[in-house]
C-alpha cells in the first residue's frame, strides 16, 4: 500500500510539472509572436512613410 501511495504522489507531481512546462512554453511562444508582430508593424509603417515620400517627390 505504501508503494502505491508513493507512485501516486510521484505521478501527480510529474503531471503538475509537465503542465507547468507546457504553460510556460505557451506563454513564451505568445510573447515571441507578439514581439515579432510589433517589429513587423514598425517595418510596414516605415515602408509606407517611404512610399509617401517617393510619391510626393514624383519618382514613381
Amino acid at each position: 500500500m505504501e508503494i502505491s501511495l508513493i507512485l501516486t504522489v510521484a505521478l501527480a507531481a510529474s503531471f503538475i510539472v509537465v503542465v507547468l512546462v507546457l504553460v510556460a512554453v505557451i506563454v513564451y511562444q505568445r510573447w515571441q509572436i507578439g514581439d515579432k508582430n510589433a517589429t513587423l508593424g514598425r517595418f510596414i509603417d516605415e515602408n509606407e512613410k517611404i512610399r509617401r515620400k517617393i510619391e510626393r517627390a514624383g519618382i514613381i
